[in-house]
This record gives C-alpha cells, structure tokens and sequence, in this order.
C-alpha cells in the first residue's frame, strides 16, 4: 500500500494506566490494520477516544475529547470507548459526528470497527456494542510496544471493592485475572526487545488471582522479576491491606522488586474508611508498612488521599495528617471529594463547606512537601543509580527514576535515554532530585 494512501488515525486517552495500556494495544491493532497512527492534533480519518469516568470532570473531559475529534474534521470517523461509555452508552452515542460505541471487554472491536467504516467510506449513523459485564471475559489486549526504560502490563481486571465514594465497579466490573502463564510471556517479550522495568498493573491489582484459584500476587511478581534480563519490577496502586507478613517477606527477598509502592488509601481515619466501606483501617496501614520498612530499609511509599468525605471532621482529618507524617509518604495523589453520582456517599449529608475542605486541601499539600524536602534533601551527597526516562521539555535535563522511584534530573546525552547511569545527587528540590552523572 502506497503510503500517502493509508487512512489515518488517532486515540486519545483519558484516565489511569490501565486506560494506557489498552490503547497502546488498539493503536498496534490499527497498525496492523494498515492505518497510520497519527497524534491527536492532527487531522485524521479516524479519531477513537478511550474515556474515562472516574469523577464527574472525567466524564465533562471524555465528552470534550469527543466533540473537539469532530469539529477537527467532520468526515471523520469518531469510535467512542471506556468507562465513559460502559456506564453512560446512549449519552455518548447522542453526541454529534459518533459513529460506533463500546465499553471496556471489547475495546478491540474499535479498530476492526474503524478499518470496516473507512472500507465503506460513508458515515451511516451511530452503532452500539456495549457488553453486559457480568460473567464477561476478560479480553485478549496485548501491547508489543517496548519501551527501552519501563513498561506496563495489565494483569487483572475489574473490581469486587463496594467503596461508597466509587463508580469503576459499576464501569469495569469484577475481578478478572489475567492468566499468570500469559503475563510473563508478556514480560518475556519486552524485556527480550530491550526493556528494563515493568509495572504489573490493574484497576485492583491487590485482587489478583483471586478468580483463579487464589494466585497470590507476590508470586506474580517474583515470577516476573525471574525473568532474565528484567532488572526493575514495580506494580500499580495498591490497597493498603495487601501488605500482609507473607507478601511482604516473599517480595523483600528479591532484590529485583524495587522498593517503591503507591498505596490505594484514601484516609488516615479509621472512622473514615469505615464510611467509605474500605477493607483496612489506620491500625493495619501503620502495622503493614512499618513491618515493611523493617525488612525492606530503603522503600518509599506514595498514596491517594479524599480530603472531605462526607461527614469527615476535622479531627479526623488530622488522623490522616499525622499518618501521613508517620508513614512518610513522599508523595500524595490528592483530592477533594466530589459526590459522583450512582454512588452512596452522593447521597451521605455532607456539612462541611468547600471553602473549609479547599483550608485542609492546602494544608494537607504543605505537610507532604515538608515530608518530601526532607526525604530528598536526605539524599544530597549520595550516588543513585537511575533508569533515564526522558529528557524534561522544559529544563533541558534528562529525567528519570532511582530504585525507590524518586525522580532524579541532569544533564546528559539523548542516547542515554533508556539507560542506567549511576548520578551524584547535588541537589534537592522538594519530590526532585537535581545531579550529575558519574560513571
């Protein structure tokens, strides 16, 4: 096929990893479909967007990303998929210039979709294929796209969590694990194709193999850091209660699994948690992740914070504080708590203003960025050695991650991009490290 001759066509992505993931692994299908994958900027012949509806402001984006793909070209073909979609089919198939819509266990129906309707040139009306997620399979999505310094790859999907503040339940549906056989194979062939690092990731990844036959996840990923030639495996977020004794010595004992975990947390009350139908309270976090930093010195913890849920106090919001403070965490995915309509806590009395949560918000943030100062400036004077991610558009200086996941800035080469380079850190910057390379 001449190459001015093939169709174009670009997916844009909204929400977590997992959402990533996938449309790496549409695009790949589209490539082999014979289109050319283009940026979202461009003008295209075919514009899919992989949505997400996590908060309201998820949704008001994927629908934005919708309209905005058909005024760029109004010939075009719009394919709408994701969480988005999943929950809300018929809001999304009314929007102006859509052409088909799917939801989240047949993703891989858009870029078969997309090669029948630039075949058939015509725009003919809106198609829906919107799956029951109830007893459905999890789909064969595969991305063979290897990066040279860190990779993802989805192990589970789905989620048998009830928390009252959350939709992605209703959006994903339960737990569905990826057979561990395939995992590998996959882990396998990135690291074959030069990859250093993977993250196993999921939407609830602490729920792992629980469909099939309880696989502990700590096993995955030893099987995962077996694999010859993988030097760095991480995973996604996680809830705080997956840290039992026995996760935590089976990952401990291999030095390939990087002491680095961001933790699902939500709350430093247990009150809180309680509320929010969570299955730990504040007791089990300090138990687990200090029994964890026993045994594993130099691991980091990061985490997601709601700051006023509704009915939360202030005194229990000072729970979450002086967790946090005890805990250490380097640094925080934060929130303020939004009701999401189709969930309990929509509905929960909540008396506390937005201008009293946006005063803990702030005061919230000044108290991590004092943890994390301290954390980095702890580490001025040492020699780290860092995987090189990119080089940063703004400053000039390549980036990238030390084992423990704390990002490191320097000067350097673009063909150092990929590579271990062992840095002295000079500087600290609050979450940023500043240096410069010593091998």
């Amino acid at each position: 096929m001449v190459e001015s001759a093939r169709p174009r066509a670009s997916v844009c992505t909204l929400g977590c990893r997992v959402n990533q993931y996938e449309s790496e692994a549409i695009e790949a299908e589209l490539e082999a479909l014979g289109f050319i994958v283009a940026d979202f900027s461009e003008v295209c012949d075919v514009y899919i967007i992989n949505t997400c509806a996590v908060t309201g402001e998820s949704e008001r984006k994927s629908r934005q990303m919708i309209r905005r793909a058909a005024a760029k070209n109004p010939a075009a073909f719009v394919l709408v998929t994701g969480c988005f979609s999943q929950l809300k089919a018929e809001e999304a198939a009314r929007i102006p210039g859509v052409d088909y819509v799917c939801g989240n266990r047949n993703k891989r129906s858009v870029a078969e979709t997309a090669a029948y309707l630039v075949r058939e040139g015509v725009k003919r009306g809106v198609s829906c294929n919107v799956l029951d997620l109830d007893g459905a399979p999890l789909e064969k999505l595969t991305s063979p796209r290897a990066r040279r310094d860190r990779s993802y790859v989805k192990i589970e999907d789905g989620c048998d969590n009830n928390c009252t503040y959350c939709i992605i339940k209703k959006a994903r549906g339960g737990v569905v694990s990826r057979p561990p056989e395939e995992v590998i194979a996959e882990v396998r062939t990135l690291t074959a194709a030069g990859c250093h690092e993977v993250i196993l990731t999921g939407i609830e990844a602490a729920s792992y193999g629980k469909d099939i036959g309880g696989y502990p996840l700590w096993r995955l990923m030893r099987e995962a850091a077996a694999v010859e030639g993988i030097e760095r495996v991480r995973t996604g977020s996680l809830e705080p209660s997956v840290l039992t004794k026995r996760f935590c010595d089976e990952i401990a004992a291999e030095p390939r699994i990087m002491p680095s975990f961001h933790l699902s947390l939500q709350s430093g009350s247990s009150a809180v948690l309680a509320a929010m139908k969570r299955r730990y309270n504040r007791e089990q976090v300090l138990e687990n992740t200090a029994y964890l930093r026993d045994i594993m010195p130099n691991v980091t913890f990061t985490c997601d914070i709601i700051v006023g849920f509704p009915g939360e106090t202030y005194e229990e919001f000072c729970e979450t504080l002086s967790l946090i403070r005890e805990v250490e965490f380097t640094s925080l995915f934060t929130f303020i708590f939004s009701p999401r309509p189709g969930t309990r806590a929509a509905e929960m009395e909540d008396p506390v203003t937005y201008k009293e949560k946006t005063q803990w918000f702030s005061e919230l943030l000044k108290t991590q960025e004092e943890i994390a100062a301290k954390r980095c400036a702890s580490m001025v004077g040492s020699t780290e050695r860092v995987l090189i991610e990119e080089r940063n558009e703004k400053n000039g200086l390549l980036s990238g991650r030390t084992a423990s996941s704390i990002i490191v800035e320097f000067p350097g080469e673009d063909e150092w991009i990929g590579e271990f380079k062992n840095v002295k850190v000079t500087e600290a910057r609050n979450w940023i490290l500043r240096g410069e390379c010593v091998d």
